[in-house]
């Protein structure tokens, strides 16, 4: 806690209950009570009214000689008593500071105010001696102020500026919401005093607040002016005030306030006015020179320079300062500089001003190049989005921005291989805020002109959040041009134009037609990507435009260069579509299958049917299959439909490996459809859905799945077979190796071969259930049964071909060659175990022969 300030003081009131008038009632020192009670009448600031805030504070200074005044504290306040007519009784708190304790304080009127609050408190009539108005380190004027002291130029710094420069020249009366208590008041008059040398506080008076209609005495004050010559009035919040009206002097202050918060900036600004304590005379004929001279003297720099010339440990603050200098020659200014940019801390907002100057921009290109190359690409985009923020915010134009940047994307192209990354196109600007059209001039001509640079940039913000919305923006600037006729050229980019137009309009451009396509092969298929990305694949996707990248589809490449047409439309292809409408879906499949890529859009539509909770796919599907059908229609795709449409049925009627989940009712729809095209089309489902039955044992289908198999079923009866052998696969997945099992597997595998199943299929459907628990005896009980249900239907001759067919097509079937061995033990060792049988019934059928021939010798005896 700083030591307080000692003041003298008054209490100035009535007697409560009489009609005595105002008087001082106590003071220190008594002697001054008569002085006390004329300077209390002089800076009384009238009479409140029913309902004002309390209290009204008033600074009233007493100049002396060298500085030897008193700065004066009012403090007018309520009270609980009333007179004799009983009108309420107000009561002023005075103190008396000398100046010379304030000046060495530097604490302003809010601080005083909140000094002199405290004291008040335990001010009575019967206190004796001096009062210590306390205050701490935080008390400070350049603390107190700092709220309204922004870095930049701000529409709060124009107000406080023209009143103060209004303020060198005559009263300001202060006008606005008084919804405000009386130090936040207060704290306006004191920041608009704040931008006036310090020293003038010895003689400047100012109030909260002042009563309608009074002569009011204050040179500074809230309250109505009342036509009152001489006085300006200014109203806070309201439009600036006039500066028409000051005289040269005051404007030439205020102009050269502005400029040096501009270029210092604020704090710097009122701290160098806070340190000019020497009193001065507000009211005297020198006092606009002499505050011209104070703010003249700013001018940090040239200590600064010497200092890190020195090599000196120099703080940024300091280096800042510098800079911010009015005047700062080339010299100086190279070397701070080159310091601030070498600083991390730096503030941009010191250098921007100075952007201009060749030294700079020069310093300032160097350091980006330097940590482009580097790969210090954070740094080098901070710097750049600092300096281009705190251009802004001096309200400069970025031409010297421009300038660098241009210069630096040229030094780098000449550095870096032609096949490495670009560190400007493709990491800085990326990441930097999208220039405004007709700005930066110079680096869009050289992302115009130079091949593929614009490009690289398009491609970079591909990998950012909402690329549609950054692309956007970047092509308004890149394809801007001031003359509306002309159209933007991008070398070896022809997209680009077009895309913006895609962007923009949300419709594809007329430019992107089948001729521009089959002409521009890898820039459409760059539009093309760029779409995707964009989630705007649909209005690219049009007729039109999809027979000009058919070409580029067939096309064999020549070779596996990654900037081929075919190269670049297999990457824009191999992206996962946002989403699609049914037509685009189809297009954009055949464009799969034809670059030899799994198609896509099918299973996007699909997906997109089942997340939108609508009553099924149909719709979406019909018209799926009627572009699809008029896509593979143009001669050039003729020839390959029939792939295209085997890889689409595939793909369509694929089943989760995981989940056993089948087709889904996209799928199963779609090859309805087919089928009613012309052949080949019905023998291509015939062949996917026998492929989907017959190879994919771990399909787990559904009843929906079960009634469109038979529908299919009616359409191509030649899959009767076919669906005979997926009921062989459905039994075998729930058949254990129990006899009747075996038998009911039987029934179903001799209904397959009966409908015209291969034995190499049957053997197929049953690996998985043969191979399982004890597998020997599953597959031998399963074949006696084979051959006993072929028994019931034809010969015994049959029965065992039959029953061999299997038994061959299960052993070569068993590519692990578990099976065989198995079986054969069993099958061997059951035999073995009913020969031993035989041999044992033989030898007891021969005993019992022999038995009987003894009995027959006996029976010959007793016939005789």
């Amino acid at each position: 806690m700083a030591p307080g300030l000692i003041a003298d003081w008054a209490l100035w009131g009535k007697e409560p209950r009489t009609n005595s008038g105002y008087q001082v009632l106590a003071a220190h020192p008594p002697s001054g009570i008569a002085d006390f009670n004329t300077t209390i009448h002089h800076w009384s600031p009238g009479t409140p009214a029913p309902g004002d805030q309390l209290p009204w504070i008033t600074m009233g200074c007493a100049p002396g000689p060298g500085g030897a005044g008193t700065v004066g504290v009012f403090l007018l306040d309520g009270t609980a008593g009333v007179d004799g007519s009983n009108r309420p009784i107000y009561r002023i708190s005075h103190f008396a500071v000398p100046y010379a304790q304030v000046r060495a304080a530097g604490i302003g009127w809010c601080a005083l105010a909140r000094a002199a609050r405290t004291a008040a408190q335990s001010l009575t009539e019967s206190s004796a001696g001096p009062v210590e108005l306390a205050y701490g380190d935080d008390d400070l004027l350049v603390t107190d102020v700092r709220d309204n002291i922004t870095p930049r130029v701000s529409e709060i710094t124009r107000w406080l500026a023209a009143a103060a420069a209004h303020l060198l020249d005559g009263t300001v009366a202060v006008t606005g919401d008084r919804q405000y208590g009386p130090l936040q008041l207060l704290l306006v008059l004191d920041s608009v005093a704040a931008l006036l040398p310090f020293g003038m506080r010895s003689t400047l008076s100012a109030a909260s607040w002042t009563s309608s209609g009074s002569e009011v005495p204050m040179r500074l004050y809230w309250g109505d002016a009342g036509g009152s010559p001489g006085v300006t009035s200014l109203s806070l919040g309201g439009e600036l005030p006039d500066l028409g009206a000051l005289s040269p002097q005051a404007r030439t202050y205020h102009d050269l306030l502005i400029k040096n918060w501009t270029e210092h900036g604020g704090e710097a600004v009122v701290r160098h006015l806070a340190d000019a304590r020497e009193p001065l005379d507000i009211e005297g004929p020198l006092a606009h020179a002499e505050a011209l001279e104070v703010l003249t003297a700013l001018d940090p720099s040239m200590a600064v320079v010497q200092a890190v010339s020195e090599g000196q440990d120099v703080g940024t603050d300091r280096i800042v300062q510098a800079l911010r200098s009015p005047g700062i020659g080339a010299g100086a200014l190279a070397v701070l500089a080159g310091r601030a940019l070498a600083d991390p801390d730096t503030d941009m907002e010191a250098l921007a001003p100075l952007m201009s100057r060749p030294v700079v921009s020069e310093a300032f290109r160097e350091q980006l190049i330097e940590d482009l190359l580097d790969g210090r690409t954070d740094v080098a985009l901070g710097n750049f989005e600092n300096m281009r923020a705190a251009i802004a915010g001096t309200g400069g134009d970025l031409d010297p921005l421009d300038e660098v940047l241009a210069f630096v994307i040229g030094r780098i192209r000449a550095t870096c291989p032609q096949d490495a990354p670009d560190p400007v196109a493709e990491r800085l600007l990326p990441a930097v805020a999208p220039f405004t059209e007709g700005t930066m001039g110079f680096t869009q001509y050289l992302l115009r002109s130079v091949p593929g640079l614009a490009r690289r940039l398009v491609r970079a913000l591909y990998e950012r959040p909402d690329p549609a919305g950054l692309l956007r923006a970047w092509l308004r600037w890149l394809c801007f041009e001031p003359e509306p006729e002309r159209a933007a050229e991008i070398a070896e980019s022809p997209e680009l134009p077009l895309l913006y137009g895609l962007l923009s309009s949300g419709a594809c451009p007329a430019g992107a037609n089948r001729k521009w396509a089959s002409g521009h092969p890898e820039a459409a298929s760059r539009l093309l990507e760029a779409a995707v990305v964009c989630a705007v694949a649909d209005e690219v996707l049009q007729s039109d435009f999809f027979q000009g990248l058919l070409g580029c589809a067939l096309r064999t490449p020549a070779d596996p260069d990654e900037f081929s047409p075919q190269a670049v439309l297999r990457r824009a292809l191999g992206r996962s579509p946002a989403r699609m409408r049914p037509e685009t879906a189809a297009r954009w499949d055949v464009l799969c299958v034809l670059a030899d890529l799994p198609p896509s859009g099918f299973a996007t539509l699909a997906a997109a049917a089942r997340q939108s909770g609508s009553g099924g796919p149909a719709g979406r599907v019909g018209t799926y299959a009627s572009m699809l059908q008029a896509a593979l229609d143009p001669r050039p795709v003729r020839q390959h439909a029939p792939a295209v449409v085997q890889l689409l049925l595939d793909g369509a009627l694929s089943v989760d490996a995981t989940t056993g989940e089948g087709p889904g009712p996209a799928g199963r729809d779609l090859a309805l459809r087919v089928l009613d095209w012309p052949e080949p089309y019905p023998r291509i489902v015939a062949d996917a859905v026998h492929r989907l039955s017959t190879e994919v044992p771990h399909w787990r289908e559904t009843p929906e799945d079960q009634r469109w198999l038979e529908r299919i079923a009616d359409r191509l009866p030649q899959l009767r077979s076919t669906l005979a052998l997926r009921e062989v696969h459905r039994v075998a997945m729930r058949c254990s190796g129990t006899r009747e099992d075996c038998e009911l597997l039987a029934a179903r595998a001799c209904a397959a071969r009966r409908a015209g199943g291969e034995n190499e299929e049957l053997g197929a459907a049953l690996q998985a259930w043969a191979a399982h628990g004890h597998v020997g005896e599953r597959v031998l009980n399963l074949l006696d049964a084979y051959h006993r249900v072929w028994t019931s239907y034809a010969s015994g001759d049959r029965a065992d071909e039959e029953r061999e067919d299997l038994e061959i097509a299960l052993i070569r079937g068993s590519t692990d060659r578990r099976l065989w061995p198995h079986y054969r033990d069993h099958a061997i060792g059951r035999l073995t175990r009913m020969r031993s049988d035989l041999d044992q019934q033989i030898r007891q059928c021969e005993r019992e022969i022999a038995r009987l021939r003894r009995l027959d010798a006996v029976a010959a005896r007793t016939r005789s």
